[in-house]
């Protein structure tokens, strides 16, 4: 009895090194069956934009090996249990949104024309050969329209000093200002960040100034005011600079 018993777990031993692991297998059937996982990466998660720009809204996606991608697309809204709209096949935006991707998976929403109205969570959806294939990248991209706007006071005396600033409701990224003034750019001031610096200003400083963003030049913020008080420090000087604050006061 105990040689057969013998006997019989040597065959086991055996047995046991000559099959491949059990958890290799395993493995390597999980990879052919699923390969990669589910994933969609936004560049950015909130963006801000100048009204009447162009916005890109940009990342990459991932899925499963064995599906078989059959639709990728953008939408804003989604109802539980209703598949959501394709912005290209919604008339609000079908003339406005251009969806790229190319075979490294790479996605691009290209807004024109952005509205206040368009400030929404934007998601990339995929769609694939199985219905339970289907993937929506959370949490999305938060768009956030912004104006110009200059802030600055409307008068200013003459020797004083004066900061004009290009304010905006959202950040945006990287922005180069340009400043203008009377429609045309200025190049000899200072200007820092959004702000234009008027040291010692003089009556040729009064005038209308606005800003822009570069790569939007197009887009100018309202324009400002600014009006230079004289200063009189002479009955003669008073003669000779009346005429010409008369006619500043006008701006």
């Amino acid at each position: 009895m105990s040689l057969t018993k013998n006997l019989l777990q040597a065959a086991v031993m055996r047995s046991l090194r000559t099959a491949p692991p059990l958890p290799l297998v395993f493995l390597l059937m999980t990879a052919g069956a699923f390969g990669t996982e589910w994933s969609v990466k936004y560049n950015q998660q909130e963006i801000c934009a100048l009204k009447g720009s162009t916005v890109f809204m940009n990342g990459t996606f991932t899925h499963p090996e064995h599906l078989t991608v059959t639709a990728k697309f953008w939408f804003i809204h989604a109802d539980p249990g209703v598949e959501p709209t394709d912005l290209r096949k919604d008339p609000v935006y079908s003339v406005r949104v251009e969806c790229l991707t190319d075979d490294q998976k790479h996605f691009s929403l290209k807004l024109s024309d952005v509205m206040k109205k368009d400030e929404h969570q934007f998601r990339f959806r995929i769609i694939t050969n199985e219905e339970k294939g289907r993937w929506t990248g959370e949490p999305g991209v938060q768009l956030r329209v912004t104006e110009l706007h200059v802030e600055a006071p409307e008068e200013v005396t003459e020797g004083e000093t004066a900061d004009l600033t290009c304010k905006t409701t959202c950040s945006l990224t990287d922005p180069t200002f340009i400043w203008y003034k009377n429609g045309r750019p200025l190049t000899t001031k200072t200007i820092k960040n959004n702000q234009l610096h008027l040291q010692t200003v003089s009556s040729e400083d009064a005038g209308s100034y606005s800003c822009a963003v570069g790569g939007s030049q197009h887009l100018h913020s309202t324009a400002h005011s600014l009006r230079v008080r004289c200063e009189f420090n002479s009955f003669f000087s008073f003669f000779l600079k009346v005429n010409k604050c008369r006619t500043l006061k006008m701006y």
